[in-house]
């Protein structure tokens, strides 16, 4: 019986972290580090991007979310089944210029939630202090 129980507990360990998937981040720019804009050219295609920035188009620095859906082909990678089936992106940029960027894998459909973990993410990372 106790053997039983150990290794449900076991099983419920392992599986509960294989739902915190990991946020990679990139600061290209150090220096904007702890430096929020006061507004930026938000670019959310898909509307699930929740930020208090003011949003206007002839900001300076763009904020943009990108949700990218995998279309997987090969038949040895599907009968294996896939880590992820996409990813979220968000990246500010000046310009042409790429200043930090967050990055998260999701599978099934990406979620409004799992869109703001990345936002979330980033602004920490950036010492920003901007929520919802």
């Amino acid at each position: 019986m106790m053997i039983k129980t150990l290794f449900s507990l076991f099983v419920l360990f392992i599986l509960s972290g294989c739902h915190e998937r990991e946020v990679y981040t990139e600061i290209a720019e150090k220096q904007i580090i702890a430096h929020p804009p006061i507004a930026m050219n938000i670019e959310d295609p898909s509307g699930m991007l929740k930020t208090d920035f003011r949003h206007d188009l002839n900001a300076p620095m763009t904020m943009s979310l990108m949700v990218h859906c995998a279309k997987c082909t090969n038949a040895q990678t599907k009968s294996l089944g896939a880590d992820f089936d996409g990813y979220i992106r968000i990246t500010v940029s000046k310009g042409n210029r790429p200043l930090a960027r967050a990055q998260m894998d999701y599978k099934g459909e990406a979620t409004p939630e799992e869109v703001m973990q990345v936002y979330t993410h980033l602004m920490e990372k950036l010492q920003w202090n901007h929520s919802v």
